[in-house]
């Protein structure tokens, strides 16, 4: 068995909700290497350069752009967009236990794949154990003043959990 590398493959909205915040280099500093599928780069592209997360990727030379190897396989997962799919994929592909999804559905399935799934909140509440954020609190209300949804219930749960609620 090959050894199990600390890293992450990421979907768009966490990317766009960690753009938004400003918290992109979080990813650096808790994984070793960091994946990004092509469709998920697309997905962030297609607004043009003034979109959220654009200039971030520009700035990003530590995050790592693929194409999975099988351009078929995402059509397997049919009930994801080709972002999700591929994100599950390519972690399968480079042996990445661990995903970035904040989508119910491509979170189930990556379960189902047998992969740790974390979402933005999640990653936030980690850094904050890690030492690696003091708050997550200003980060949570930034995202939900530039319009990601996040439920109430999850919000005050992670709050909670971080000792901030």
């Amino acid at each position: 068995m090959s050894e199990i590398k600390n890293g992450i493959v990421i979907n768009t909205s966490p990317w766009i909700a960690l753009s938004i915040c400003g918290k992109t280099e979080l990813l650096k500093q808790l994984y070793e290497e960091i994946y990004m599928p092509i469709g998920v780069k697309e997905e962030i592209l297609i607004g043009g350069e003034e979109k959220v997360g654009v200039t971030e990727l520009g700035k990003s030379s530590w995050l790592k752009v693929e194409e999975v190897s099988d351009i078929e396989k995402p059509k397997l997962l049919y009930e994801l967009d080709r972002g999700e799919a591929e994100v599950i994929i390519l972690a399968k592909e480079k042996e990445i236990r661990e995903v970035l999804i904040d989508e119910k559905v491509a979170r189930m399935q990556a379960k189902i794949l047998g992969l740790e799934v974390v979402g933005t909140l999640g990653l936030l509440l980690r850094a904050k154990k890690k030492g690696v954020l003091s708050e997550i609190k200003p980060l949570i209300e930034k995202m939900l003043q530039r319009g990601i949804w996040i439920r109430s219930k999850i919000v005050k749960g992670m709050l909670k959990e971080a000792g901030e609620g």
